[in-house]
């Protein structure tokens, strides 16, 4: 549904408003400048996940070990504070750009195969023919 001018204008004046109270977050929503928009490299990513499983595993033997020594309760936090940091590894990566895919509206077929694009021809006459 399209805005009126009247709609368009005060929405303007909103935009220029928020630009000139806070620059950075009126920014980050109108979409002028991709803050964090993307996703995380390969790199980061696979590094991170690397970490959480680690940190997955020494928690785990921490946790069975426990009833040995105490001393293993100690790894099983050092076991969640890795976990920890690689997720935050994963959210503080550098981004990456996002693929663009095409609009359904424009034709493209943004990457599906034949049989994604079957499903979605099927599930679309389902609910059309309703």
């Amino acid at each position: 549904m399209a805005l009126s001018e009247q709609e368009q204008r005060a929405l303007r004046e909103i935009e220029q408003s928020l630009l000139a109270d806070d620059p950075k977050f009126g920014a980050s929503v109108s979409g002028r400048e991709p803050l964090g928009g993307g996703i995380p490299s390969g790199r980061a990513t696979l590094r991170g996940s690397a970490l959480i499983v680690l940190g997955l595993v020494l928690l785990i033997a921490g946790v069975a070990l426990s009833q040995m020594s105490f001393w293993f309760i100690a790894l099983s936090v050092v076991g969640f504070i890795v976990m920890f940091a690689g997720g935050v590894w994963i959210l503080k990566a550098p981004q990456g750009v996002a693929p663009q895919r095409a609009h359904p509206a424009t034709g493209g077929q943004g990457g599906r195969s034949g049989v994604g694009l079957r499903m979605e021809e099927n599930f679309r006459r389902r609910f059309e023919g309703q």
